[in-house]
């Protein structure tokens, strides 16, 4: 099946053979350069939720009375960070809603002539600083004490009432 190739021959292709091993081992160029450049994408901050949890009470009344010695209402909130990144809860602002000078309820009604003034909410003094490092889905619990000053006129109009207080984290 095989013939006899002469050894001329044979030595041409083995010469070729050579050649095109030795050309494919230092066929290549060197130099030039390149560059490319791409970019990434940073996400954005999450709000905060801000949900109310049960009040409880400084002292053995569980209401508020105009200038009552120890009836410190304690409010609690939870705030959460629904971001997918770590944020920082820088401030946390505590107001107590009101129309005409007036508190609200929660749902926002006007509790008409309970003046909104009569009312203190401030933080309590338990308080945890606030995170400079809340994880996602993080949670930092937080209390507003509210109490009701006693003034030199009727105060009727605030009895039975549920004046709201709102927290707002940023």
């Amino acid at each position: 099946m095989f013939r006899k190739l002469p050894r001329k021959r044979l030595a041409v292709l083995g010469f070729v053979a050579a050649l095109a091993i030795t050309g494919a081992a230092v066929a290549y160029f060197t130099g030039g350069t390149g560059s490319g450049t791409g970019s990434g994408t940073v996400g954005t901050t999450g709000a905060f939720t801000v949900t109310p949890n049960t009040p409880t009470w400084s002292g053995s009344l569980t209401a508020l009375y105009p200038g009552a010695a120890n009836d410190t209402e304690l409010v609690p909130f939870t705030v959460t960070n629904t971001g997918n990144g770590h944020q920082a809860v820088t401030n946390v602002a505590i107001s107590l809603p009101q129309i005409n000078g007036d508190v609200t309820t929660a749902q926002g009604a006007d509790i008409t002539g309970c003046k909104a003034s009569w009312f203190t909410a401030t933080p309590d003094s338990s308080n945890a600083a606030l995170p400079s490092d809340l994880a996602p889905n993080g949670t930092y619990n937080f209390k507003v004490d509210l109490t009701m000053s006693n003034v030199n006129s009727s105060q009727d109009v605030c009895k039975g009432a549920a004046p709201a207080v709102t927290i707002t984290a940023s």
